[in-house]
């Protein structure tokens, strides 16, 4: 008697899907995330900078090169300008003090002869003495005015000038050649090396 062997029924996986209304509807959903390229910002790249070619480059290069330079030179140049007036101010101060001392110190003299008349003076001189004591102090303290530029102005007798003299007042004359002739002198002009210093007050004749 024959053996039957049996035959294995194939797998459900593996049996052809069914045909027909019956058949299942197979999709494939994609999870994966794409970025859309519509999306994309457009990035700063080493391709976007403008490229110059070599020689211009190395302009730029130099120009950048010869600014740094002069913006250096030019603080050196100010620092030295600086500098040069902080020298000149001082400069100028100690000759403004040199000077002053030159003009004070002539008139020491004057102020010593001054208070020794004024010694003698309390001391019981007499007015003679006192007289000539003052008039010593006078000269010299002329002599010093003198050295220093300074010059009496004359106006007594001569025509008025306007430029010199300040006429504070009038005297009635009745000689005509001293109409409009200073008459007076109640305060002496004078003049530092050839201007005016402080103008003279005079009376100026006025012919009745």
């Amino acid at each position: 008697m024959a053996r039957k062997i049996p035959i294995n029924e194939p797998d459900s996986a593996a049996r052809p899907a069914a045909s027909g209304p019956d058949r299942a509807e197979f999709r494939v959903i994609d999870k994966r995330h794409f970025t859309d390229p519509d999306d994309v910002a457009p990035s700063d790249s080493a391709d976007d900078k403008p490229r110059y070619p070599s020689f211009v480059e190395e302009l730029q290069a130099r120009v950048v090169e010869t600014e740094r330079r002069f913006e250096q030179r030019r603080r050196q140049v100010d620092e030295e300008i600086a500098r040069l007036r902080a020298r000149l101010e001082a400069d100028f101060s100690r000759r403004v003090e040199h000077d002053r001392a030159g003009v004070v110190l002539p008139l020491l003299e004057v102020l010593d002869n001054l208070e020794r008349t004024l010694v003698s003076a309390a001391a019981g001189a007499t007015h003679e003495s006192l007289v000539q004591g003052v008039r010593m102090t006078a000269d010299l303290f002329r002599g010093r005015l003198k050295g220093l530029g300074v010059e009496p102005i004359t106006a007594l007798d001569r025509a008025f000038d306007p430029n010199v003299s300040q006429a504070v007042g009038t005297v009635e004359v009745s000689d005509p050649a001293l109409d409009g002739i200073v008459v007076e002198e109640l305060q002496r002009g004078y003049t530092i090396a050839d201007q005016l210093l402080r103008p003279g007050q005079v009376r100026v004749g006025k012919l009745s």
